[in-house]
């Protein structure tokens, strides 16, 4: 893995879910400026509220054939590994795609990332382990707010 940062805004970026992992990513993509399209039959109050506020597409309905067509950035959020799999089988190797369920079958991986005024740590586990990644982020904040860096 050869890690980068990414402008998003420049992307498409699509989400099939619509539960916390999918409303999780969609949170940070808005964030960080995308706006991206996302597939579900059911959505969160969080993704419901978001596009309602214009900053995201809603498809509401069940992945369809087709459906990753034309978008750069993939990310698979369901519980449901037929659905997963058929999202799979039309990726390309042009794109980007982050399967939360199996990160064997991903070719990217987010990162956790401190955001502090003037600077920012990534710290990721490969995919390997997220709570790992989780614990040692809020270490490193806890960290952080004991020193001073001017």
């Amino acid at each position: 893995m050869y890690p980068i940062l990414i402008d998003i805004q420049q992307l498409s970026v699509l989400v099939i879910g619509g539960g916390k992992i999918a409303t999780r990513k969609v949170c940070g993509l808005i964030e960080a400026g995308a706006k991206p399209t996302v597939i579900a039959p059911n959505f969160s109050d969080t993704l419901q509220t978001a596009k309602r506020n214009g900053t995201i597409l809603l498809r509401e309905r069940s992945f369809q054939y087709g459906d990753t067509t034309g978008f750069q950035v993939i990310f698979i959020c369901t519980n449901n590994p037929a659905v997963n799999q058929a999202v799979l089988n039309e990726t390309t190797p042009r794109q980007l795609v982050n399967d939360t369920t199996n990160q064997n079958n991903s070719n990217f991986f987010n990162m956790a990332l401190i955001k502090e005024k003037d600077f920012g740590i990534a710290l990721t586990t490969k995919g390997e382990n997220p709570r790992k990644t989780k614990r040692l982020k809020e270490k490193i904040q806890a960290l952080l707010k004991g020193i001073s860096l001017e």
